[in-house]
């Protein structure tokens, strides 16, 4: 394969209407580094995010533009899903503001490739009369968005929220039938493209994976037999999944563990935004709770876990906090639901549903140790998810089609 033609492949628009800055959640964190490692491949990478259009040459930001623009509560937006028939990615996020600033830039004919992230975004540029020929039209979808509604529907206990995902669902099946073909899909996993061909076999689509961002090295070595052993999870704490991962560690895992190591273990939790619900949660069960830690406080916890937790009763896409406890060295305990990454299943990670799959390999991580090695093995597999390796594998698939 030649390396990238910049000229070829020309300028980049990425419509993202959930993107926050600083990012925190995974699709954030996905779509700017994304956007970032594209543009070493590309003249520039224009990033319309949810306040401010961004600009990224030579994989560095060049240009910045605020504007004003709040997205809708999910009440609210989860009542103009009903009333509207709509999805909750809309209402939620494509708001007027958003909309304006799109439409401005989506009529620009300098622009070779538009992204847009997740399906919803998509909609603009599908149902937008005269814009400019000859482009490629792109989603970033982010995890089983069918799969994703689905879960969500089956676990809130909110009968607003359930009418809302069913709601949600439902347009996804509205906007394939009409405007699948004209669309590349890009997801994350394999996984994630077979939950799509369920229902729509033939759409357009190719896998590239996630990237993860290195830090300059990993943990140091853990000694034998060390006096703590401390359970790290990390994640965007205003999220239904994240929220429910650590409810199902509260009622399954803990018990045990409390039973076989006592006192001597910690769970610190760490993430941004957290609901009254993960507070309630860590205080009740004692847990650390670090909420909207720095990249700096996160590296140092990081550097203090002895194992990071995965411990989802379902899940959808790829997780970045999987390759981001492997970057920094650190093995994982997960639930099989994270079995689409499961060739980053380094020892002494584990991927095991069992509890007592759990206590056995923390038993063994803590009568050994975790040496020097071991920290570099798990780094190694952080290191082939670079994001310039993911931007690299779309835009020569990009190349080739």
């Amino acid at each position: 394969m030649p390396a990238p033609d910049s000229e070829a492949l020309g300028p980049c628009l990425i419509l993202a209407p959930h993107l926050m800055y600083p990012t925190r959640t995974g699709a954030n964190i996905l779509v700017d580094r994304m956007a970032c490692a594209l543009s070493a491949f590309t003249p520039y990478v224009d990033v319309i995010a949810s306040d401010r259009i961004v600009r990224y040459r030579d994989g560095r930001e060049v240009a910045c533009r605020s504007f004003e623009n709040r997205h809708r509560s999910k009440r609210a937006a989860a009542l103009r899903v009903l009333a509207r028939r709509s999805h909750f990615y809309i209402e939620k996020f494509t708001t007027p503001a958003f909309r304006r600033e799109a439409l401005a830039l989506l009529r620009d004919p300098a622009y070779r490739t538009v992204i847009s992230s997740y399906i919803t975004t998509a909609r603009l540029v599908a149902e937008t009369p005269d814009l400019p020929a000859g482009r490629r039209h792109l989603i970033f979808t982010h995890n089983d968005e069918f799969k994703w509604f689905q879960d969500l529907r089956r676990t809130t206990a909110n009968p607003l929220g359930k009418l809302a995902a069913s709601f949600s669902e439902r347009w996804l099946h509205g906007f394939f039938r009409r405007f699948a073909r004209d669309f590349l899909f890009v997801h994350v996993t394999e996984e994630d493209r077979e939950g799509f061909a369920r229902y729509y076999p033939d759409h357009p689509s190719l896998i590239v994976p996630i990237g993860v961002e290195l830090p300059p090295a990993p943990a140091a070595p853990l000694p034998p037999n060390a006096e703590r052993l401390r359970l790290l999870f990390v994640g965007s704490l205003g999220v239904k999944m994240n929220r429910d991962a650590l409810i199902h560690f509260a009622r399954k895992y803990l018990p045990p563990l409390r039973a076989r190591f006592g006192d001597t273990f910690e769970v610190i939790v760490a993430g941004s935004t957290p609901v009254p619900a993960v507070r309630v949660l860590c205080e009740e069960h004692g847990w650390r709770l670090h909420a909207d830690v720095s990249d700096d406080a996160l590296r140092r916890l990081y550097e203090q876990a002895t194992f990071a937790l995965l411990p989802f009763p379902y899940a959808t896409g790829a997780k970045l906090k999987l390759l981001g406890a492997l970057a920094h060295g650190v093995p994982f305990l997960a639930t099989e639901a994270v079995r689409s990454q499961a060739e980053a299943c380094v020892y002494p990670s584990l991927i095991d549903s069992d509890p007592a799959a759990w206590i056995d390999r923390i038993e063994a991580v803590r009568s050994a140790g975790i040496s020097t090695e071991e920290r570099t093995a798990l780094r190694a597999v952080a290191e082939r998810h670079s994001w310039h390796a993911s931007a690299r594998t779309l835009i020569e698939a990009l190349q080739r089609t």
